[in-house]
């Protein structure tokens, strides 16, 4: 029987780096973004990849529910759903330094990361006929907050409660596990860096090696297919391994986790 997976935010980055993992292990896989056009293109290039299905759905994590339709529209569709990811994204205005952070930048970090996770859960909980491993990635700066990151930090933060809750209040339905993650070279993350840079009138290459090839002790960043391999490892693990927080690094935090 053909796996099933469903990626968040999947279009590009990470969220896409997971989609074309879960592909490799040769599961049809359903993407979600908000622009169709980078949908379009994540999926023309993973059904070039694999011999599997790819189908693509626009829906805003952050708005109430988005998450619960996808969910509804995958099984109706393909029956159930094994394997999901969380690849979040970046709020609208980040990066924020505490004092510049609006009532609207607060309430839009708290829906992207905390209520949309809320609804995936509750609705793989009411409507999913199995039992699914979801894979939420956060960041190590969680574990040590910084400055300019402060708000998706701080609702990020909650995620490790909302994982031991499920993972102990709904062993037949949940296996969830929350990934901090170091630095990897995707666009969000140039992108947040660029704007960092701009703030502080630096340059981008230079900051780019000071916070964060410079903060492992690795002397680099992480590696897209390095990411690819560990979260295939996750989802072929043994169903033990639920309700926990990895983190993925390279030692970049000097924080021991938890």
């Amino acid at each position: 029987m053909t796996c099933i997976g469903l990626v968040l935010g999947g279009s590009r980055g990470l969220g896409f780096s997971a989609a074309r993992a879960i592909a490799s292990l040769g599961c049809n896989v359903c993407i979600v973004a908000r622009g169709l056009e980078g949908l379009v293109r994540a999926a023309s290039e993973i059904t070039s990849m694999f011999p599997v299905e790819v189908l693509y759905l626009k829906a805003d994590l952050r708005a109430e529910g988005s998450v619960r339709g996808v969910v509804e529209r995958l099984v109706g569709g393909w029956g159930r759903v094994d394997y999901v990811v969380s690849a979040y994204g970046n709020i609208s205005r980040e990066p924020l330094e505490l004092h510049e952070a609006s009532w609207s930048d607060w309430m839009e970090a708290a829906a992207l990361y905390v209520a949309s996770t809320g609804e995936l859960f509750r609705a793989l909980v009411e409507l999913n006929p199995s039992k699914a491993t979801v894979v939420l990635l956060s960041s190590f700066s969680v574990a040590e907050p910084m400055s300019p990151l402060v708000v998706s930090d701080a609702m990020r933060a909650a995620l490790s409660r909302i994982v031991k809750v499920a993972a102990r209040r709904y062993p037949d339905k949940l296996r969830p596990i929350l990934v901090l993650l170091g630095s990897f070279p995707t666009p969000g993350a140039f992108e947040t860096l660029r704007k960092i840079a701009e703030k502080r009138g630096e340059d981008l290459g230079e900051l780019w090696r000071r916070e964060v090839e410079g903060r492992s002790p690795l002397g680099r960043a992480g590696r897209l297919s390095e990411f690819e391999r560990f979260l295939m490892g996750i989802l072929r693990s043994p169903e033990y391994l639920t309700g926990v927080t990895i983190m993925f690094d390279g030692s970049t935090s000097r924080v021991a986790w938890p």
